[in-house]
């Protein structure tokens, strides 16, 4: 593995973090909605409150052109990928709640409970009882040390899902972090990433190349909270 050459910014401030992970709240949760359920009125109504909450919160104006498009589509037409990439983006909204110290991450193979993530944040709630209101960052030290992490565990993803191999993951981590070894829930077997109880070269398809999508969006949130060579959350790259 080559050492990933980073090119830093200045973090963003925990108001623009705030501000980002609300924004991503409502993205995930249009593309959440807007799938199997597309003809229920209560996901319907979820979809269009979530956005009129976000313009009321002022926070319209700094919307990409892709979560525009995302969530002014009339409901239910989203395009398959466009659903897709949007709901996943709930792996982003756990990570900068984490920063937010609004909730804890789950383990590494977990995937977030969207609802949850959301309202850590203080989903459609009125602006001063949101995150918006006095945000507060974990230290950069602990964003860095997490960054590290995700880093290396989703190179080790990536390298599977593109070579099937087994490695000795547990010796890497030693050296990139050193001990402990298990943290951010990470569990190792056979000296392996542990996926579904049995290392990661034996487990179900369909198991691991979840955890590829889940590690994906947690390192590009990381990836944004540290610096990471641009300020446009689209635009940060998750290369290992």
């Amino acid at each position: 593995m080559e050492d990933e050459e980073l090119m830093e910014s200045p973090p963003p401030s925990p108001d623009e973090v705030a501000r980002r992970a609300i924004i991503l709240s409502v993205v995930s949760c249009r593309g959440i909605v807007d799938g199997d359920r597309a003809n229920s009125t209560p996901a319907r109504q979820l979809a269009k409150s979530s956005y009129d909450w976000l313009v009321s919160l002022g926070l319209e104006e700094e919307l990409s052109g892709w979560e525009r498009q995302v969530l002014t589509s009339p409901f239910g037409s989203l395009a398959k990928q466009d659903r897709i990439n949007a709901s996943w983006l709930s792996e982003a909204v756990i990570v900068l709640a984490w920063s937010l110290e609004k909730t804890e991450l789950p383990g590494f193979e977990k995937q977030c409970d969207p609802a949850d993530a959301a309202n850590s944040l203080g989903f459609l709630r009125s602006a001063d009882s949101t995150v918006l209101s006095t945000p507060h960052l974990r230290p950069l030290e602990d964003l860095r040390e997490y960054n590290g992490f995700i880093y290396n565990l989703h190179w080790r993803v990536r390298d599977f899902s593109l070579n099937g191999r087994s490695y000795d993951f547990e010796s890497l981590a030693r050296k990139a972090w050193g001990d402990p070894i298990l943290r951010h829930g990470l569990v190792l077997q056979d000296g392996d990433l542990s996926v579904g109880g049995v290392p990661i070269s034996r487990a179900e398809e369909g198991t691991w190349r979840k955890l590829v999508s889940i590690t994906r969006e947690r390192h590009r949130a990381s990836n944004w909270l540290i610096g990471y060579a641009s300020k446009d959350f689209y635009e940060i790259t998750t290369d290992t």
